[in-house]
C-alpha cells in the first residue's frame, strides 16, 4: 500500500513499526534502490517511552502517533498492515492475519502473503509475568498504546468516583520498579496534582502509590548513586517502596508477596521484566532464548537462517561478541536500526560488514514536569559516570523526544511539533480528563 513495489528491486521486508523498525524504513526508503515494506498490524507508531504519559493523561490520544500511511508516502517505503502469523524461509515468504475493520469488525484485507529477498523482524516484545498467578487476569500493563489508554480511563473514572469524599483515599500498586514503573508512579502523582488544579479533582495527597520489585533497589540496573537519588524523589512524593520482595500471586484488588504480606489496591499495574510474544514459537524455525526472544549474531542475522535479521526488543543480541545481552531499550533500538540501515545495503553489494556493537549512552528517567535523575558515561569505554539531576537531566530527557522526532521527520517538521507542544500546553489543561 502507498508507495508501489518496484519492480526488479531488491525487496526488504520490515515486520513491526516501533521504533526500530519504523527508522529502519524510513532510512531504507529514502535511498531509491530498494522496494520496501514496513508491516504492523496497528496504523500508527506511538513512542513506547512516553506510554507512561498516554497512561495518565499528559497525553492525549494520538497527539504522538505517526500514521504509517502517511509517513510512507513522505520515505519512500510501503505500508502493509497486517499481523504476522508465520515466516517462511525456504519460499522467501511471510504470512499476514486478515485485517479487519475495528468498529464494524468487517474484513479490509483478506489473510495473505508476501515475498521478501531480506526479512527484518523488529515486533518487538512485552510485559513479562514470570508465570505469576493472576497477573494476566488482573493486573493492566503497558505494552501498547490502547493498554495505555485503557488505564488512564481507569485512572480518571477512580477519581471521579472519590472526589471530595475525604474517607476515601487512591490506591495504586505497580509492580517492576525500572524506568517504566518509577516514571508511572511520579508521573500519577504529577497528574493528580494538575488535576486537582485544572479538573476540581482530589489533590495528589489523597493517593496511595506502592511500588514493589524483588531487586533492592528502584532502577537497579544503573549506579546505586542514580537509584538513592531516585527513590528520595518517590518517597517525597508519598510514594511506599517494596523493594527486595516477589510477588507470589495476584487477585482482584490484592498482590500477595512472598514476605507473607499483601498490598491492596484499586488498580493494579504490571511492569516488571521484558519477554518475547507468545506467537513466536509458532513463526518459524527460529532459534530462540529462554524468554523467547529471536537468538541473533554479530550482524543481527537470526541463527542458521539465511537472509533473516532480528533486531530490537524481540531479538536476543550481544553488547559485544561473548558480551552481554543489549537491554531492551530505545536508545538500543536506535542504535540497531542505525547499523541495519548501514549494513544490509552493503550486505547486498557483497561486502564484508563489521559485527553490531552496542554502546550505552546512559540512562535517563523523568520524575515529574520538571525534573529528572540519570547518569551519563564518561571516561575510556564508558568506565565511569557523569550523574544528572533536576532540571538539566529533565532538559536532556526532553530532547531524547524530539531527537526520536527529529529521526523520523527532520528537523523542520521536529521543531514545527514542538512549538504545537508548547502552544497547546498554554491554553489547554495539562491533563487530558477524558
Amino acid at each position: 500500500m502507498t508507495a508501489s513495489k518496484r519492480p526488479g528491486a531488491h525487496t526488504v521486508v520490515i515486520v513491526g513499526g516501533g521504533a526500530a523498525g519504523i527508522e529502519l524504513a524510513a532510512r531504507l526508503g529514502k535511498r531509491g534502490d530498494l522496494d520496501v515494506a514496513l508491516v504492523d498490524r496497528d496504523a500508527s507508531h506511538f513512542w513506547k517511552p512516553r506510554l507512561h504519559e498516554l497512561a495518565v493523561g499528559l497525553l492525549g490520544d494520538g497527539e504522538e502517533a505517526v500514521p504509517y500511511l502517511a509517513h510512507a508516502q513522505s520515505h519512500g517505503y510501503r505500508f502493509e498492515p497486517g499481523a504476522l502469523q508465520r515466516v517462511d524461509p525456504v519460499a522467501k515468504t511471510i504470512a499476514l492475519d486478515e485485517v479487519r475493520f475495528p468498529l464494524t469488525d468487517e474484513i479490509i484485507l483478506p489473510a495473505r502473503s508476501l515475498s521478501y529477498d531480506t526479512l527484518v523482524l523488529a515486533f518487538g516484545s512485552r510485559v513479562n509475568d514470570f508465570g505469576t498467578p493472576g497477573v494476566l487476569e488482573y493486573c493492566d500493563m503497558l505494552d501498547s498504546p490502547a493498554q495505555a489508554i485503557d488505564l488512564r480511563r481507569k485512572i480518571l473514572a477512580l477519581a471521579l468516583r472519590t472526589a471530595g469524599d475525604p474517607d476515601k483515599r487512591i490506591g495504586i500498586g505497580i509492580v517492576g520498579a525500572g524506568a517504566t514503573g518509577v516514571e508511572l508512579a511520579a508521573e500519577l502523582h504529577h497528574a493528580f496534582n494538575d488535576m486537582h488544579r485544572y479538573g476540581g479533582l482530589d489533590p495528589a495527597s489523597k493517593l496511595d502509590i506502592t511500588l514493589m520489585d524483588m531487586a533492592k533497589r528502584v532502577l537497579p540496573n544503573v549506579d546505586p548513586r542514580t537509584s538513592e537519588s531516585a527513590e528520595k524523589i518517590l518517597r517525597r512524593m508519598g510514594v511506599t517502596l517494596r523493594t527486595g520482595v516477589g510477588v507470589d500471586a495476584v487477585e482482584d484488588g490484592a498482590f500477595h508477596l512472598s514476605d507473607g504480606t499483601s498490598v491492596h489496591c484499586d488498580i493494579q499495574v504490571w511492569a516488571a521484566g521484558v519477554t518475547g510474544h507468545d506467537m513466536v514459537k509458532g513463526l518459524g524455525p527460529f532459534e530462540l532464548s529462554r524468554d523467547r526472544r529471536i537468538l541473533v549474531d554479530g550482524q543481527l542475522k537470526a541463527q542458521g537462517l539465511a537472509d533473516i535479521y532480528a533486531m530490537g526488543d524481540c531479538a536476543f543480541a550481544t553488547t559485544t561478541p561473548g558480551g552481554p545481552s543489549v537491554p531492551p531499550t530505545a536508545q538500543a533500538a536506535h542504535q540497531q536500526a542505525t547499523y541495519l540501515a548501514r549494513a544490509l545495503p552493503r550486505a547486498f553489494r557483497g561486502e564484508n560488514v563489521s559485527a553490531f556493537v552496542y554502546h550505552s549512552k546512559g540512562t535517563l528517567v523523568s520524575l515529574g514536569s520538571r525534573q529528572a535523575t540519570g547518569e551519563l558515561p564518561s571516561g575510556p569505554k564508558g568506565r565511569s559516570i557523569i550523574p544528572m539531576r533536576g532540571w538539566v537531566a529533565k532538559m536532556l530527557y526532553v530532547s531524547l523526544q524530539q531527537l526520536h522526532r527529529a529521526t523520523l521527520h527532520g528537523w523542520p517538521r521536529a521543531t514545527a511539533l514542538w512549538l504545537a507542544d508548547w502552544l497547546r500546553n498554554t491554553t489547554l489543561p495539562p491533563v487530558k480528563l477524558h
